[in-house]
């Protein structure tokens, strides 16, 4: 498990820090909504890899704090609430994002259907599971 970063000061408690992290967390998840939006590849990565450095940052934060004895938990209920606030926040932002990339994706496939000339009949599971395109009825067995 990594160790804490050193250049944060981990005998204050982080709660401005991580409510801090959280903002810079939501601008991104905007930006990545963006990037989803105007369809640009190379915005995306830019945005997931800053995204992920951020997550790992509060989850650091997150871990530090849970580690140390209940006494030294006291917070200003103000900023726990805040720091609450942006995380749900930032979840249901990646939530958003999470379903516009997956409208993303059902697009493209569209469109690689047509072009590559496979048929846009809804996939429906055959035998062993696999899933198959078919147009019309199929026999199930005759009385």
């Amino acid at each position: 498990m990594p160790r804490p970063s050193t250049s944060i000061d981990w005998s204050v408690i982080p709660w401005d820090e991580l409510a801090a992290t959280g903002d810079e967390l939501l601008t991104v998840l905007d930006d990545e909504r963006d990037a989803l939006l105007g369809r640009d590849p190379a915005a995306l990565e830019r945005t997931v890899e800053r995204k992920l450095a951020l997550l790992s940052s509060i989850e650091t934060m997150l871990k530090a704090h849970a580690a140390r004895p209940l006494q030294e938990h006291g917070v200003d209920t103000l900023l726990r609430a805040r720091v609450d606030q942006v995380l749900e926040e930032a979840i249901r932002r990646n939530e958003l994002n999470g379903r516009i990339a997956a409208q993303r994706e059902i697009g493209v496939r569209q469109a690689l259907d047509v072009i590559t000339g496979k048929s846009t009949a809804p996939t429906v599971y055959g035998r062993g599971g696999r899933g198959t395109a078919r147009r019309g009825g199929h026999s199930i067995g005759v009385a």
